[in-house]
């Protein structure tokens, strides 16, 4: 086979670690985003992240000769790679719209549909507006900026060809899905309050005078109360989800 560049093998691997990541991450993966921008986005990054990591053409794994079981294991490993970075993060972001899925269920809002932010998935309304309000912060405060450095450093802890210690990366997943689960609790835990103890109401209600129709009356407060409350909270739901997408993003640097 003919004998590659020790560079063009080093900005390979990066270009495929990169664009896996940008496949999976909030906001570049958005369907709304044109195909051909998403390429040409990935190259800029690739090579910036060429010049922030440490000179990766040194290593003996770019001096060999590559044949295409080498290629092939290349790509493998670097999307690999990729998915244990960001893919907590997606899920951080679904945990988000899952809070805002229960939130709207739990105050009868449920079937009022949204227009979903970054996918073709359908969601509620509060999701969508989770979504894009977190999608904002998650660039606004230049959480991008850090996960592409987060990328470039990923090369020292991830070296290409070495083996992955799969316990850890999946410990670390099961302990990240279990974190996102709390989060979402957190941040709807007050609404989640709010109706049980509107819905207890309205059941003893219910039980001392059956001749009314409680739950048409109820409905009503339900609804309004719950929007109370995010009017109230709102601000600190995203607040909280914001400092918690840092400390995620912090974590691989």
């Amino acid at each position: 086979m003919e004998q590659f560049s020790p560079y063009f093998l080093a900005i390979f691997a990066i270009a495929v670690r990169t664009t896996t990541a940008f496949m999976i991450l909030p906001g570049f993966s958005a369907a709304q985003i044109p195909m051909r921008v998403r390429l040409f986005l990935s190259l800029a990054v690739t090579y910036s992240v060429f010049f922030l990591a440490d000179d990766l053409s040194g290593m003996a794994i770019f001096r060999q000769e590559p044949t295409p079981a080498w290629f092939l294991v290349m790509t493998l490993r670097e999307m690999l790679v990729a998915a244990i970075l960001a893919v907590p993060i997606r899920f951080l972001f679904l945990a988000l719209g899952f809070a805002g899925e229960i939130t709207m269920q739990f105050i009868g809002m449920n079937p009022i549909p949204g227009t979903p932010i970054g996918d073709d998935q359908p969601t509620t309304a509060l999701s969508a507006y989770y979504n894009m309000a977190a999608l904002i912060l998650f660039f606004v405060t230049g959480l991008h900026l850090h996960f592409i450095m987060a990328l470039a450093l990923s090369f020292e802890a991830f070296p290409p060809g070495e083996a992955l210690n799969a316990p850890v990366v999946v410990e670390r997943l099961a302990a990240d899905l279990s974190t996102f689960f709390n989060i979402a609790l957190r941040l709807s835990a007050p609404v989640l309050v709010y109706s049980v103890i509107v819905n207890l109401i309205a059941g003893l209600v219910n039980k001392l005078t059956p001749q009314i129709p409680i739950y048409f009356v109820s409905t009503p407060f339900l609804i309004f109360g719950g929007l109370y409350i995010l009017l109230i909270i709102g601000n600190d739901i995203l607040f909280n989800f914001n400092v918690e997408a840092s400390r995620l993003v912090d974590s691989l640097l």
